[in-house]
């Protein structure tokens, strides 16, 4: 289930990012990102040694590529596979074989793990009936094994926040991390809709680095509602799919 009205949507990575980067509060949590070109792509990973290369309008994970610099070469991961170039030249052409569409390259984030994996977090925040934004649900995504991905579509796994957090804090420290990334969340959604007045409802990634330090990876104006089925939490999703119904109807 997915929101259709084309009013509610923004499709470009870039365009979002940049209405995001408006907010001083907001700019220092989003990793640096610019469109992919052979000078972005070596100047990134001279600075940061890890990039994510992404389709600009893409959805569902797909045709995402992680870039390492390993002291003079650099590895390639696309799915599960994986190519070692010895020069930034080579590493290029044949990123651009593989990306025609327009790319962007963002500084990759060293994220928790899960039994060894990475994961992330898709956070529903919606337009309620009082035109304010709530967070509607939280779903935990871990990274299926080998690949760079978190996205259900893309074989990942959908389990809760809490389990994913308490894995790497203390318990004591779960409930009030949680209501951190909710004030951010909500921080988001008023700079976003500031910008594109038309958004109504957002799926939110977040990845949380080693240092505690939350990132907003994507913001999402189609949110699939499929992770949150898949997490079984019947309450929330009864919650999301009543917003859904209402923010379709709104004019």
């Amino acid at each position: 289930m997915r929101i259709s009205s084309k009013r509610h949507l923004v499709g470009s990575k870039l365009k979002k990012t940049k209405a995001l980067q408006k907010n001083k509060r907001l700019a220092s949590h989003i990793p640096r990102t610019k469109r992919l070109n052979k000078k972005t792509l070596i100047k990134m990973l001279r600075r940061h040694k890890m990039v994510y290369l992404k389709p600009v309008n893409g959805s569902k994970g797909r045709g995402i590529m992680r870039v390492e610099k390993k002291k003079r070469r650099y590895k390639l991961r696309k799915g599960t596979s994986s190519i070692v170039f010895k020069n930034a030249k080579t590493l290029y052409k044949s990123v651009r074989r593989m990306a025609r569409k327009p790319y962007l390259v963002q500084r990759g984030i060293r994220t928790l793990l899960f039994q060894g994996r990475s994961f992330d977090f898709r956070i529903m925040l919606q337009k309620n009936e009082s035109s304010k934004w709530e967070v509607t649900g939280i779903v935990g995504r871990v990274a299926p094994p080998k690949k760079i991905v978190t996205n259900r579509s893309q074989g990942g796994k959908c389990l809760s926040a809490k389990r994913l957090l308490m894995a790497n804090m203390n318990r004591s420290k779960v409930k009030p991390y949680l209501n951190s990334l909710y004030r951010l969340s909500r921080n988001i959604g008023e700079q976003l809709h500031s910008v594109y007045p038309g958004v109504l409802n957002l799926g939110i990634d977040i990845a949380v680095s080693r240092q505690l330090k939350p990132w907003i990876l994507e913001v999402n104006t189609n949110p699939a509602v499929t992770p949150f089925i898949n997490l079984g939490n019947r309450q929330m999703l009864k919650r999301i799919r009543q917003l859904i119904r209402l923010n379709y109807g709104r004019k």
